[in-house]
Order: C-alpha cells, then structure tokens, then sequence
C-alpha cells in the first residue's frame, strides 16, 4: 500500500494539472502580494492625513486575510477535486486499473494507496499555499494576525489541509460508483452547494433567521468542507479572544463559528468516505 501510495503520488506530481495549479497559485500569490501592498500604502497615506484608523484597519485587515485563505482554498479543492474523479473512474476506463489489480494487491489497498498518495501532495501543497499567505499578511496586514500564536497557526493549518481532503475522499467514492464526467459533476455540485449553505447560514446567523441557519448546519453535515473554513477563520484570527473580530471579517468571517465536534465530524466523514469507496471498489466488476 505504501509503495502504491508512493506512486500515486509521483505520478500526480508529474501530471500537467498538477504543473498548471502550480503556476496559477504563483500567480495567485503575486496578484495577492500586490494588493496587499497597495492596502498598506493607502493606510499609510490616510494615517499621514488622519491619524490612527485601527477599526477600519482591522476591517479590512480581516476581509484581505480572508479573501486570501478563501482562494487559495478554492485553488486547493479544486485540485482535490480533479485528483480524487480521476483517481478510479479514468483509470477504469482507460484500462490502466485492469493492470494493478491483476497484481498481489487487496482493492482495499488499492483505495487508500491512492488515497494517501494524493492527500499526501495535497497537504504539501496546502501547507505552502497556507504559509505564503499568512507570511504575506504578516509583513504587509500584521494586525490582522497580531493574536495568532504557533497553538492557533498549526491548528489553523490542519483545518486548511483538512479542507481538500474532505473532498478528495468523498471523490474518490463518487469515482468508485460513477463515471468520470458524472462523477466530476457530481462532486463540483457538492461544493457548490457547500459554498452556498455556509453563506445561508451566515446570513442567517447575522439576521436571527434560525430557518437559514438550520439549512446550513444541514448542508455541512452533507460536505462539511465551508464549515471547516470558517473554523479556520475564527482560528487564525483568534476570535475566542476578540469576538468582534467577526463583525470585521465580512463575507468570508463566521458570525456563527462551528464547534469543535464539526471538526471531528469532518474527520469521521473523511474516514467513512474513504470506507465506503473500499466496500463498493471491492464488490465492483471490472
């Protein structure tokens, strides 16, 4: 299983999605860095003509800090997603599949040596993306973090590789039980409506709806992939500490934050998910 593991890995690193994730998140980082920057000399220039402006420094301080990890999000599960579709339903149709499982191999490892293959480029590559941005926010936004401690950043970066493995995993069933093209629509599916129930449960939060707030619990237990970006959120800005630092997080803050059991329910989730894409892999004719 490690050695299949291993493989997957190299031979994701190798695939040209993998290059053009790559560059778009260098790209990403730069357009980033750059607006940033211009945030920091505006604040410069109106400190210089009106003095101390901490609540809208604060303000919009958290919505770039925000911003920042919600793309960068995005750029990671998108690549989860591309890796986990393709990881069984491709190579079953190409034939490539036919070739592994004729070896001495259980189709239990099969599953979790693609699985831990892939999560292991992913988690790489999320922790990168997840250091540049707090290393940019730091230098040129360091208010926004002024309460981040090594406790509250290495739990943060957890959440933030969680994220895409979520994801990855419940591709990767989707990819055991359908086709490709299906099995991609299906899961972009899932995270658009990830993406739209933790927006409707903040909106509900803000505005006292229960109604709102109970139709996003209800989608976070479906993919609980939003939900654990907003625990990030009151993570890396230390929110226990500050609570209105919510009000200034805008869209991408947590005017509701989920608990800690949403954590260790994203981590059964994952579990399960992979589970499952066992249980239906080892019963499927190829």
């Amino acid at each position: 299983m490690l050695i299949l593991a291993r493989l997957t890995f190299l031979e994701a690193a190798r695939k040209k999605v993998f290059l053009a994730a790559l560059l778009l998140s260098l790209l990403f980082l730069l357009l980033y860095a750059i607006g940033l920057d211009f945030a920091a000399r505006e604040f410069e220039r109106l400190q210089a003509l009106r003095g101390q402006q901490p609540v809208l420094r604060q303000i919009v301080g958290n919505q770039l800090l925000g911003a920042g990890l919600y793309f960068a999000s995005f750029l990671l599960t998108l690549l989860a997603m591309l890796a986990g579709v393709g990881a069984i339903a491709t190579e079953v149709e190409t034939g490539l599949l036919h070739a592994l499982v004729s070896k001495p191999l259980t189709r239990r490892a099969v599953i979790v040596g693609k699985f831990c293959g892939h999560a292991a480029m992913l988690a790489g590559f999320g922790l990168l993306l997840y250091g540049s941005i707090l290393l940019l926010n730091r230098f040129y936004n360091g208010k926004s973090l002024a309460l981040l401690d090594a406790g509250h950043g290495f739990y943060g970066a957890f959440l933030f590789v969680l994220q895409p493995l979520v994801l990855l995993a419940a591709a990767l069933l989707f990819s055991t039980l359908l086709r490709p093209l299906t099995a991609g629509i299906v899961t972009v599916l899932l995270y658009v409506l990830a993406s739209v129930g933790g927006f409707l449960e903040q909106i509900g939060s803000i505005v006292h709806k229960a109604a709102l707030v109970d139709i996003g619990i209800i989608v976070s237990l479906v993919i609980p992939i939003d939900a654990l970006f907003r625990k990030l959120m009151t993570v890396v800005t230390v929110q226990e500490a500050t609570p209105v630092v919510a009000l200034a997080q805008g869209p991408f803050g947590a005017a509701s934050p989920p608990s800690g059991a949403m954590v260790v329910y994203a981590m059964a989730y994952l579990i399960a998910a992979v589970g499952v894409a066992v249980h239906f892999f080892e019963k499927k004719d190829l």
